[in-house]
């Protein structure tokens, strides 16, 4: 093979034996029921002929796939979604403002300010203002529940506008959730819809499916049980699916069917992935029957979180809202030294990559494709850190420049992961802004927005 290729070096970067501690959920080893069903991909690469249906109007193979799958998910209708959540989210929010008559009438949607940055294309797309509601950050930079009686404020204020929906993250990236039901039912008293981005979610329904014994840790639920209109799931975040592999349910009497399909349209590719429509169905059928599978997993998991619990330096973050927690996301503190450094570590020493990193802490995701060795791996990765590891800092690189310094953000402005932005765009940079991004920059951390 030509090593100049791009499938070369993506061989070569797996031959490492690199751990992925990171997305997609399947972790370059899928499981053999789904790996059968999956061989010779490229004998599989069909288009819309007589026998193979056709996603923008399917009567046929594809129909029958996501009946079964909306089965599996109690929904009203489930979509397939080939070009990720991001497709969803913006296919869920022109539906809602197309039912809410958008185009006849100036039009508000209610956002919770940490949602990822596919909502404020919409937003843009659309010509929609957004209503904030508010959202606040704990010691280690992470977002809590949404605030209740902030949103109670917003409806009581707001009550003349046109607002189209709400968008609401839950889980987030770091596993925190609001409380969808309560927010669910503020909402459908005014008759406004809620569209919750679960991307981070998708095993969600598969995990509270089972009993896996007694324990203290509560999972919390997936908002398809707690009353809102329309959900978006990431397969491929944290399940055993191919990248780009999500789907968005309905579950409402507000929001429009035709206008949501409508909608997946025009923001999904004409050409869809049969490969990856595969991918979502083999993913589906496979975790519908996989409670033994799901029960090892957790045992796993837990064994690891409370092996963490013996350490002196490094501590696993959990949230304490007795809405529950999705466990499954690792949120590693240390002591010792940064975020950012602690992956660098963890990538340079132990051959272990993680989801993302930020100042006060790492995140690690953890699937169902991750055995009992690959929890051992990070466990004696971390421990060795803690007894052992002396680390000398390395000079920091430049910083930002001070002249974005009280600057109007001409794009958003983010890093990635998560694709939150720390600037929306229009918003101008307070110092509070700055100080962050500058010492992102400094730890070697690319951000996004800024024409650096």
């Amino acid at each position: 093979m030509n090593k100049e290729c791009l499938a070369y070096k993506l061989k070569e970067y797996v031959s490492s034996g690199i751990l992925p501690m990171h997305m997609p959920g399947h972790k370059r080893k899928v499981p053999k029921a789904i790996e059968e069903m999956m061989t010779d991909i490229y004998k599989m690469d069909l288009t819309e002929v007589e026998g193979t249906d056709n996603l923008h109007d399917a009567t046929g193979i594809i129909r029958d796939s996501m009946e079964f799958a909306k089965h599996v998910y109690k929904s009203n209708k489930t979509y397939y979604l080939i070009n990720g959540s991001s497709c969803g989210i913006l296919s869920s929010i022109r539906a809602c403002a197309c039912t809410g008559n958008y185009k006849n009438e100036k039009s508000y949607i209610v956002v919770a300010p940490n949602a990822h940055f596919s909502v404020y294309n919409a937003i843009e797309l659309l010509d929609l203002t957004p209503i904030y509601l508010d959202v606040y950050y704990n010691e280690l930079d992470i977002a809590e529940s949404c605030d209740i009686k902030a949103l109670k404020s917003i409806l009581r204020v707001n009550i003349e506008k046109n607002i189209v929906a709400a968008v609401i993250t839950s889980p987030t990236y770091e596993g925190v959730v609001s409380d969808i039901e309560k927010i669910a039912k503020l909402l459908h008293d005014e008759d406004i819809p809620l569209i919750v981005d679960e991307a981070h979610g998708g095993h969600l329904n598969y995990i509270n499916n089972i009993d896996y014994g007694k324990s203290k840790n509560k999972f919390c639920v997936s908002a398809l049980d707690l009353g809102a209109d329309i959900v978006v799931q990431s397969l491929h975040k944290t399940l055993p699916a191919l990248t780009q592999t999500a789907l968005c349910h309905i579950n409402s009497e507000i929001v429009s069917e035709k206008y949501l399909e409508e909608s997946l349209h025009i923001f999904e590719t004409s050409s869809p992935s049969y490969i990856l429509m595969a991918s979502i169905d083999a993913c589906i059928r496979y975790m519908a029957n996989s409670d033994e599978e799901i029960k090892d997993y957790l045992n796993n998991l837990f064994e690891f979180r409370r092996a963490v619990k013996k350490l002196k330096h490094i501590r696993l973050w959990e949230d304490k809202n007795k809405l529950g927690y999705d466990f499954t996301k690792l949120v590693i503190c240390c002591d010792m030294f940064d975020g950012v450094t602690l992956a660098q570590i963890l990538r340079d020493s132990y051959n272990i990559e993680t989801e993302m990193s930020k100042l006060d802490y790492v995140l690690a995701y953890s699937t169902l494709c991750d055995g009992k060795d690959d929890f051992d791996k990070l466990y004696n990765a971390l421990k060795d850190i803690d007894n052992n590891f002396l680390y000398m800092e390395k000079k920091p690189l430049a910083g930002l420049d001070k002249k974005y310094l009280g600057t109007v953000a001409k794009e958003n402005i983010y890093i990635y992961p998560p694709g939150v932005p720390v600037l929306k765009k229009g918003d101008i940079m307070e110092k509070r802004h700055f100080d962050v991004l500058d010492e992102y920059i400094k730890k070697g951390k690319k951000v996004y927005g800024l024409d650096l």
